[in-house]
């Protein structure tokens, strides 16, 4: 019985794995806006005179930059995504969405990771992170 199961079971295939990383890159590309309204408070909260401390201009700085290379990440992933890859075979087709499920996983990692570091730089000088905008309009 043990050999039954284990030959039965099956990979997903490549259309599976196509449609989970599109579904990702749509997610993604919300994020996105959130990462660059995230970025355009930084940049003002920079340019105002709320930061204090040249090391925390520099943090701020340095947080900018990593917004910017984490939506770039996700400019270049996109543009060398091919949505409709075919190749030799199944198996080809399948190694090939695998691979951008990597790819897209590490541009939804450094999404995750710099949006909420930014959204607690912007709380510490009372700024309201991007999608926190949204729902204090809706309170009044």
């Amino acid at each position: 019985m043990v050999f039954l199961f284990s030959a039965c079971k099956t990979e997903p295939d490549a259309q599976a794995v196509k449609k989970e990383v599109l579904n990702i890159h749509d997610k993604l590309m919300m994020d996105g806006e959130k990462v660059v309204k995230n970025k355009m408070k930084l940049d003002s909260v920079l340019k105002s005179d709320k930061i204090k401390l040249t090391d925390d201009s520099l943090k701020v700085a340095d947080l900018i930059a990593r917004l910017n290379k984490a939506d770039e990440g996700m400019m270049d992933w996109m543009h060398f995504f091919k949505e409709d890859f075919k190749g030799k075979n199944k198996q080809e087709d399948l190694e090939y969405y695998k691979s951008q499920m990597v790819k897209v996983r590490q541009v939804e990692d450094s999404y995750i990771k710099v949006t909420r570091e930014s959204d607690s730089v912007l709380k510490v000088y009372n700024v309201l992170p991007a999608n926190q905008m949204h729902m204090e309009h809706h309170k009044h």
